[in-house]
């Protein structure tokens, strides 16, 4: 069965009492692994890449829940002196995403594991110029993917962009 138990069934019992304590304790067996698995699944650990811009707030940069990582939206700080990266749309993607790929990085993952993505843009106008960018990141194997525009973003980035990635 996987875990070393052997389904009662296929022994011998001398009357049903036995082959009923037998059901049981293997029940319990299975119960008390899947209860124990689950717990370890369920373990929220909480991600601090090296290579990463400092959090702007009371946030981590991910989070990681039994084989998923879930990424905090990375807007376009350069990572070695803070600053938001001037430049157009597709200047800044490129900072974004080279944000995501240090967090990705930092837990041996790729853009291929990388299942939904979420962009943010203070202007949908700029959506072209950021899908050039995106595009040259994720090459297959494409993530589910939403885009949204809305009013402002920290620092006046002009694109955000979230990733929840697979184990």
């Amino acid at each position: 069965m996987g875990l070393g138990l052997d389904w009662p069934s296929v022994r011998p019992f001398k009357n049903k009492v036995e082959q009923t304590k037998a059901v049981a304790d293997f029940l319990t067996s299975h119960f008390k692994a899947a209860k124990l698995l689950a717990t370890f699944m369920a373990t929220k650990s909480i991600i601090k890449p090296k290579n990463s811009p400092a959090a702007l707030g009371p946030y981590n940069h991910a989070v990681r829940v039994g084989d998923l990582l879930f990424c905090a939206g990375q807007i376009p700080i350069n990572p070695a002196d803070g600053n938001l990266v001037t430049g157009d749309i597709k200047v800044q993607t490129d900072r974004v995403l080279q944000n995501v790929k240090a967090i990705l990085d930092d837990q041996c993952l790729t853009f291929a594991n990388v299942v939904k993505s979420t962009v943010f843009l203070t202007n949908l106008g700029d959506f072209a110029g950021m899908n050039e960018i995106y595009a040259k990141y994720f090459t297959e194997n494409f993530p589910a993917r939403s885009t949204i525009q809305v009013a402002a973003l920290p620092k006046a980035a002009t694109v955000e962009i979230e990733v929840i990635a697979h184990f």
